[in-house]
């Protein structure tokens, strides 16, 4: 089933994995899910420390995050056949 590479690219912008399922790419879906959900936990749980911590932890944390939304953005737009 062919499915639109932009529809793809802005689920997975909402939510890292939502467009890979949207495509019908359950495995990688799933572990993007799993991956982002961590992250938005270690927000909810610890978040104004996330937001007050500075130097080398603050990298480590804040480059992830922004790594896997970047990164299932790219893999699906890539993944997702022309329409």
């Amino acid at each position: 089933m062919r499915r639109n590479k932009r529809m793809a690219g802005l689920l997975s912008l909402i939510f890292p994995g939502l467009g890979h399922l949207y495509a019908g790419r359950y495995t990688d879906g799933v572990g993007f899910l799993l991956g982002a959900g961590v992250l938005w936990g270690a927000i909810v749980l610890k978040g104004s420390y996330l937001f007050e911590m500075g130097g080398l932890r603050a990298l480590i944390f804040w480059g992830g995050f922004i790594a896997v939304y970047l990164y299932a953005l790219v893999d699906i737009v890539r993944k997702v056949k022309k329409k």
